[in-house]
């Protein structure tokens, strides 16, 4: 379905405007992107509507967003398995909101996220094969990184104040969540590399 509305979109794109194959490799890419982004919303309000945590919902999909569109990090092949993976996280998210966050404290769910933000500062970004960044796009996506790695900071920090646990909680699933997808995007790259010197 999604994939009908990108040729859709590139089509009538390409009736008003000359493209070369690599405009249309991006434009396609874009518009996947795009459409993935509004499913994934919407499944997500769902899913915090039928769970009655539509705030918690909404705190991580305001974080974790922004944080996830410049870092990097591993991608799903496939929009399907994106949006599982996607929502698969929510769901985890909303259950251990539930029944595990009773089981730790404040200090150590913002020592848990502090690690990973540094682990996140040293490492991002971290390109994958269809998104390649060149080194002065990786020196703005640096300078976003940092400047949200420090709202980020400041809002963890308000949070644990406030013992708003829920959102400290919040904070500490989307950094240990980021990092993942930076350790498996690396480890793909590295295993690749190997492959090809083989």
């Amino acid at each position: 379905m999604i994939q009908k509305i990108v040729d859709t979109l590139i089509e009538r794109q390409s009736q008003n405007y000359e493209m070369t194959d690599d405009d249309e490799q991006i434009y396609r890419y874009g518009y996947i992107l795009l459409c993935e982004v509004i499913l994934n919303l919407i499944i997500a309000l769902i899913v915090g509507v039928v769970f009655s945590k539509v705030k918690e919902v909404l705190f991580f999909l305001g974080v974790y967003i922004p944080l996830r569109s410049f870092c990097g990090g591993w991608h799903a092949d496939r929009i399907w398995k994106c949006t599982l993976i996607s929502n698969g996280i929510l769901l985890l998210q909303i259950y251990a909101i539930g029944n595990i966050i009773k089981y730790l404290r404040s200090s150590v769910m913002f020592a848990i996220f502090f690690f990973n933000m540094l682990y996140i500062f040293l490492v991002a970004p971290v390109e994958i094969k269809e998104k390649q960044i060149n080194w002065d796009e990786k020196r703005i996506y640096r300078k976003k990184i940092k400047l949200i790695l420090a709202i980020n900071l400041l809002i963890m920090v308000f949070v644990v104040l406030f013992d708003v646990r829920e959102f400290v909680f919040t904070m500490m699933f989307i950094y240990i969540i980021q990092s993942i997808m930076l350790v498996l995007e690396i480890m793909k790259q590295k295993r690749l590399y190997i492959d090809r010197r083989k």
